[in-house]
């Protein structure tokens, strides 16, 4: 199933993919992005990926955020990158989510103004990166992807009991709480 939602007058592109063979991390991202110059392309480490929303957010984010005097980077794929990622530097953002060639689950996010552009984007990306499409991989799914995400993220099992609203459940708590730690980017300065 194609995950592509509109975002600000943008779309926002994510798949996912178990057993890729990503070699060159630079080079993969080169081929994608050579796949047609209206979109802006990361690979991410898919396990550090807290659920659509947590996507979605830092679409939105790094949209406004470029389009204003916020940006910190000198585009907006990277812009992506850092609201993904929770960080503030750019390298810290690459080594926290980006893809390296030990990598096998991942995720190619992209943002576009044309969802045409986007679809042609999946419809090739397979080939680049190869693997298994599952777009499972974008949500919460197990116990050890959850203490995955609060290991990397620095969330603690206080923080989550302490953020919990009465009968929510443990990966929407973490979601919200990834989605919180990206926010505070844009506060942090």
């Amino acid at each position: 199933m194609l995950l592509i939602e509109e975002i600000d007058n943008h779309y926002l592109l994510s798949l996912g993919f178990s057993n890729a063979r990503i070699s060159d991390p630079e080079q993969t991202l080169k081929q994608l992005r050579s796949i047609n110059n209206q979109t802006e392309v990361q690979l991410v480490k898919a396990d550090l990926i807290g659920g659509p929303e947590h996507l979605q957010f830092a679409a939105r984010n790094a949209l406004y955020s470029f389009k204003g005097k916020r940006r910190r980077s000198k585009s907006l794929a990277m812009e992506l990158l850092l609201y993904i990622s929770c960080q503030r530097q750019i390298a810290k953002a690459i080594r926290f989510s980006g893809v390296d060639s030990k990598d096998s689950r991942i995720a190619i996010v992209a943002l576009s103004d044309s969802r045409a552009a986007l679809e042609e984007l999946a419809r090739e990306a397979q080939s680049i990166v190869g693997g298994t499409p599952d777009d499972d991989l974008i949500e919460i799914q197990s116990e050890q992807r959850m203490a995955k995400l609060q290991r990397s993220y620095g969330i603690t099992s206080r923080t989550m009991e302490a953020a919990r609203f009465e009968g929510e459940i443990d990966s929407s708590v973490l979601k919200r709480l990834i989605v919180e730690r990206s926010a505070l980017l844009d506060i942090q300065d």
